[in-house]
C-alpha cells in the first residue's frame, strides 16, 4: 500500500509538466542532463520542510507551558507521561469530561509519539464541519510554534474549507513556500487537491477523510501514505454509528498495523465500544477483558500490552440540575429563568423544530436575541453565523454580549463547540449525547446572574410518549433506555460514564424487549451493509510473492463524492439535521 502510495506521488510530479517540460521534438534526452533536470523540478515544486518533532525531555509541567503556555491539570500530565511511556506508537483513549483540555493533551500527545515513532505530521479529524472550523484556530496555533525555523503545509479539509477566514491567511500567492528562510505554515498548492490534501505536515478535517482509508476507492494507497506518516487524533470517537464505527474499526486495524501513533478523544464513550476499538488497533481476534474504571481515564497500548490511568480524584465534581420540561411549559420556563438577563441553550433534533421554534420565540420575547444556528444555511451564512455564535457565547464572550440571548440550534451545537450557556433546555437523545449538550452548559468560570447560578438543564419530552424527531434519529431503545435512567441531578464529571454505560450495557440474555431486539438487529444490519465496500484488513504473507495489493479494490467506489457518501449511512449526517 505504502510503496504504491510512494509510487503515485513521484509519477504526478514526473508527469506534471510545469515541473518538467516536455522536450523539443526530435530530441531524445541524455542521463547526462540528469540530475540537474530533477533539481530544477523540485526547485520549483519548492515543497516545504518536512515536521520532525523533537524529544523534549523536560517535566510535563514545562512542556506544556512552552507549548501551551499554561500549567497542565492532572489529567494532561498523565496524558504526557503516558506518551512517553509508548515509546513507538501504539493507541491512546482519552476519556475525559467536556470543556476540561483534551484538545492540548491529544496535542502535546502527538508531538511526544512523533517524536518517539519518527512520524512528520498530525491529523486531527472531527465529526463536521463546524467542529473541524472550531478546532483549526487552536491547531494552527500550536502548529505555527513548532515552524518558527522551517515552513511546513497546512489543510483545513472540507467542503466549505474555502469560506474559512482563518485557514485563508495561510495562502501565499500561488500558496508555493517562500524561499527566504523564514518559518512559519502555508498552505502549498501541491497539496490543493482531495488526493493530496493528507500529505502536508498538519491536516484539520471531517472524520471521513480518514474513514475513507478504509474504503475500497482509487488512489487509497495515497491516504494511506499520507496518515501513515502522522500522528492520527479523532474527536468524539463515541459519535458515529454501527455503520461508521465498521470503518472507524479498519482504519484503526491498519493503523495498527502501521504502529502509527492513534489518539482518540471522548467524553461519553461506552466501555465496549473502548474495548472494540482496542481489539481493533491490536489485530485481536476478540475484545480485551473488561479495562480500567474510573473517570478521567486514559487507557493506551505499550506493544501488545494495555495499560490505563484514571486521575478521578484530582478532579471535583460539580452538581447539574435536570428537570423534566413540558413542551407547552417552554415559553413560560424561559421567561421566569430570564427575568434577570443571561442567555439560554436550546438543542433540538431537527432543522424544522429549530426553525418553528426560532418564530415563536423572536415574536415572545421581542426585546432578547434570538439567534438560530443549524446546517441547512447557505456555506457563507452558515460561516458568518458561526463566528457570530462564538463571539456572543463562546469562551471569550463578555456579559455584554451574552446577556438577553436565546440561542436555538440542533445537533451542530453538541461537539467541540467552545459555547457557554447560562441555562440549557433539549431535546431528549440519547444519554451519551445528551451529557454532550450538557458540557455545553457552564462551561467556563464566569459571574452569571443570580436565578442562573446554578447549572440546570432542562430535558423536553422525556416521558412514556417519545417526540417524532427523535424517533426519526435516534433509536427507541437507547432513548427509552435514557428516559429510564435520567436522575434528578447528575455530578460532572463523576456520574458520565456510569450512566452511559446503563444506557448502553445489553440487557440480560433472554431479553424479549422488541425494541432492543430490534436495535440489536439494526445494529447488525448497518455492520453488514458497511462490508460492501469495506477494505480488506492487513495482512502479511511468509511468502514474499503473496505480498500484493493485487485485488484489493476490486468494485471499489468510484469518484469523491461517492466515496465521502459511502462511509456514512445514507441517512443525513450531523451537517445536514
Amino acid at each position: 500500500m505504502l510503496l504504491t502510495g510512494l509510487l503515485i506521488q513521484a509519477d504526478w510530479i514526473a508527469s506534471n509538466e510545469e515541473y518538467y517540460p516536455l522536450l523539443p521534438a526530435g530530441v531524445t534526452g541524455h542521463e547526462k542532463e540528469y540530475p540537474a533536470r530533477a533539481e530544477a523540478a523540485m526547485e520549483k515544486l519548492n515543497l516545504p520542510d518536512c515536521w520532525l518533532p523533537p524529544l523534549f525531555e523536560a517535566a510535563p509541567e514545562e512542556f506544556y507551558r512552552e507549548r501551551f503556555g499554561f500549567a497542565p491539570n492532572p489529567m494532561q500530565v498523565c496524558v504526557a507521561e503516558a506518551a512517553r511511556s509508548m515509546h513507538s506508537g501504539g493507541l491512546m483513549i482519552i476519556e475525559a469530561q467536556m470543556g476540561i483540555g483534551k484538545t492540548e493533551a491529544a496535542l502535546a500527545a502527538a508531538e511526544i509519539l512523533g517524536a518517539g515513532s519518527g512520524v512528520g505530521g498530525v491529523f486531527f479529524g472531527l465529526p463536521t464541519q463546524a467542529t473541524s472550523n472550531g478546532i483549526f484556530p487552536r491547531m494552527a496555533g500550536w502548529a505555527e510554534k513548532r515552524s518558527e525555523d522551517q515552513i511546513h503545509s497546512i489543510r483545513l479539509v472540507h467542503g466549505m474549507a474555502e469560506l474559512n477566514e482563518d485557514y485563508q491567511q495561510y495562502f501565499r500567492g500561488q500558496a508555493e513556500t517562500d524561499g527566504d528562510g523564514t518559518g512559519g505554515l502555508a498552505a502549498h498548492s501541491w497539496f490543493s487537491g482531495r488526493k493530496q490534501s493528507l500529505l502536508a505536515d498538519f491536516v484539520v478535517g471531517t472524520v471521513d477523510t480518514a474513514l475513507m482509508s478504509a474504503l475500497k476507492q482509487k488512489h487509497v494507497m495515497l491516504r494511506h501514505t499520507g496518515l501513515c506518516s502522522k500522528a492520527v487524533i479523532i474527536d468524539e470517537c463515541h459519535a458515529y454509528d454501527a455503520y461508521m464505527s465498521k470503518y472507524l474499526d479498519q482504519m484503526l486495524r491498519w493503523f495498527g498495523a502501521y504502529r502509527i501513533p492513534v489518539i482518540l478523544l471522548s467524553a461519553t464513550l461506552p466501555e465496549q465500544r473502548r474495548l472494540k476499538m482496542l481489539q481493533a488497533y491490536l489485530g485481536q481476534k476478540s475484545p480485551p477483558e473488561k479495562s480500567a474504571v474510573g473517570y478521567p481515564l486514559i487507557t493506551w497500548t505499550e506493544g501488545e500490552k494495555i495499560r490505563a490511568d484514571s486521575v478521578s480524584e484530582a478532579f471535583t465534581s460539580h452538581q447539574v440540575g435536570i428537570n423534566r420540561l413540558e413542551e407547552d411549559a417552554l415559553l413560560s420556563d424561559l421567561a421566569v429563568r430570564l427575568s434577570d438577563g443571561g442567555c439560554a441553550g436550546i438543542i433540538v433534533n431537527t432543522v424544522k423544530r429549530a426553525q418553528s421554534l426560532f418564530e415563536r420565540l423572536r415574536e415572545t420575547f421581542p426585546g432578547k436575541k434570538v439567534f438560530v444556528y443549524h446546517a441547512q444555511f447557505l456555506a457563507e451564512d452558515r460561516v458568518r453565523r458561526e463566528n457570530e455564535l462564538m463571539d456572543m457565547i463562546g469562551k471569550h464572550s463578555t456579559p455584554e454580549t451574552r446577556n438577553n440571548v436565546i440561542v436555538i440550534g440542533t445537533q451542530v451545537l453538541e461537539q467541540s463547540l467552545d459555547i457557554d450557556f447560562d441555562y440549557l433546555i433539549t431535546d431528549l437523545c440519547p444519554m451519551d449525547l445528551l451529557l454532550q449538550r450538557i458540557g455545553r452548559l457552564h462551561r467556563h468560570e464566569r459571574r452569571r446572574p443570580d436565578r442562573l447560578a446554578l447549572p440546570v438543564c432542562s430535558v423536553m419530552n422525556a416521558g412514556e410518549e417519545l417526540e417524532k424527531g427523535a424517533e426519526a434519529i435516534y433509536h427507541r431503545w437507547p432513548l427509552k433506555q435514557t428516559v429510564r435512567c435520567l436522575p434528578e441531578t447528575i455530578l460532572i464529571p463523576k456520574d458520565i460514564p456510569r450512566l452511559v454505560n446503563l444506557v448502553y450495557a445489553d440487557p440480560e440474555p433472554g431479553t424479549d424487549d422488541s425494541d432492543w431486539l430490534h436495535f440489536r438487529d439494526l445494529t447488525d444490519i448497518k455492520e453488514e451493509k458497511a462490508s460492501a465496500f469495506l477494505l480488506g484488513k492487513p495482512k502479511k504473507s511468509r511468502i514474499p510473492a503473496m505480498n500484493s495489493i493485487s485485488g484489493m479494490l476490486d468494485m471499489a467506489v468510484e469518484g469523491d463524492a461517492r466515496a465521502e457518501a459511502a462511509v456514512r449511512d445514507g441517512s443525513p449526517s450531523v451537517d445536514d439535521w
